[in-house]
């Protein structure tokens, strides 16, 4: 297929895409958000309606420290708009952004054929079509971080120092944000940058966050500049009841909870979890493994987390009857389904690193080093399904190259 009908397809895809997005949008006008997605919204309008920011004093003594970057996010929403239905808006225009971006990325270490199809396939994959219903994390998150890598790969120092300040507000929203920081410093590596450029990449980040850090200690007393969920996240994994998911077990109550700071409180499941790790490194390290293809297991996230389907860890716990396994199953079959271009998209990326391992270490590599350093980090704690998302603009790009030799190898 030359170039201009490819072209010509892709531009169709796109509008149908974008459609598709805005009938989804007018139909879940308004809807309930359920699971984290209710939360940030609670905890917005409640700052809201106090006429702070967050985190408020009230919310040291909360279990955590939630996302601070993303709440402050949807209490802007509340101030501009009076309401957080406009959310959904701002994710499509987020989303149509992320999708040049893809396309630029691609046409930078590969070519414009093989931009198209990485554009295809993102618009055919069911979670970046239902990603703009939901008050998530995701949408903002990877804007920011898609939008710093463009800037950064540009080589140009203003552009690097634009990007490490957007790197420090994703920050503010997920920690995530170091594995694209460790994936710019093995591309500057690659190219062999000028040490002047890890300086401004630095520099600015961590800056940003100290202002970040300040600001919020001298409003609550503590230096918060992140998320504070990394020992609730580990805990739930590192457990006699894990069973490699989010699985809150007895170890996660503790003693007069209600009395203690986040931060008490993320020492002591730190140091729960620690200390089953070292009790039990086998289970830990199976259960490790086992988490790697539950990150990946289907595509259907997006759309599930915006209704009120049976969620794995109820399935999961002790006691769940009939019926709850008889719609877990269900969904499970339903995600299956709907995922089919999404596991084709996974069969593609790794034919790419297949045939090109023997010439794997260039720049081009930090496509698959982006999925595999993900995959691996994230991996650590709790995983849900959503959590792969991060890396998918990177499998999906690589995808599309695999793809685009498969065609090329049949001409």
């Amino acid at each position: 297929m030359v170039n201009e009908q490819l072209f010509k397809i892709t531009i169709g895809i796109v509008v149908l895409w974008i459609t598709t997005q805005i009938i989804l949008i007018i139909h879940f006008w308004g809807a309930p958000q359920f699971t984290d997605m209710g939360g940030y919204i609670a905890m917005a309008q409640h700052c809201f309606n106090k006429n702070e920011w967050y985190p408020m004093l009230h919310d040291v003594y909360s279990d955590f420290i939630w996302a601070p970057g993303y709440i402050n996010y949807l209490i802007l929403q509340l101030y501009i708009f009076g309401t957080t239905n406009m959310n959904s808006v701002l994710n499509l225009l987020l989303n149509i952004v992320m999708l040049f971006e893809v396309y630029y990325l691609a046409v930078k270490f590969f070519s414009k054929r093989t931009a198209l199809i990485a554009v295809i396939i993102f618009c055919s994959l069911l979670s970046n079509l239902f990603i703009v219903l939901g008050a998530n994390t995701e949408n903002p998150f990877m804007f920011l971080c898609l939008t710093a890598l463009c800037l950064v790969f540009s080589e140009k120092w203003k552009c690097i120092i634009l990007a490490s300040s957007l790197f420090a507000i994703a920050n503010w929203i997920r920690p995530v944000v170091l594995i694209f920081l460790f994936i710019v410093i093995i591309y500057f590596i690659f190219v062999k940058t000028k040490f002047y450029n890890y300086v401004i990449l630095i520099v600015p980040y961590i800056f940003i966050l100290f202002v970040i850090g300040t600001m919020t200690e001298k409003k609550i007393g503590y230096f918060v500049y992140q998320s504070t969920t990394s020992g609730n996240n580990l805990e739930q994994v590192a457990n006699d009841d894990a069973a490699g998911t989010s699985m809150r077990s007895k170890d996660y109550f503790i003693e007069n909870q209600e009395s203690l700071t986040f931060k008490e409180k993320d020492s002591i499941w730190k140091e729960r979890a620690l200390k089953w790790i070292k009790e039990h490194p086998g289970k830990f390290a199976s259960l490790y493994f086992l988490r790697i293809p539950g990150l990946y297991f289907h595509d259907n996230w997006a759309f599930m987390s915006h209704t009120t389907t049976v969620p794995l860890w109820e399935y999961l716990s002790k006691g769940s009857n009939e019926e709850i396994k008889n719609q877990f199953m269900k969904r499970i079959r339903l995600s299956l389904v709907v995922s089919v271009t999404y596991y084709v998209t996974i069969v593609f990326f790794f034919y790419a690193i297949w045939i090109n391992k023997k010439k794997f270490f260039t720049v081009k590599s930090i496509f698959p080093i982006t999925v595999v350093v993900g995959t691996l980090a994230t991996c650590v704690f709790a995983v849900q399904m959503r959590l792969h998302y991060p890396f998918m603009f990177a499998l999906v790009i690589y995808a599309a190259s695999g793809l685009d030799a498969f065609i090329e190898k049949q001409k």
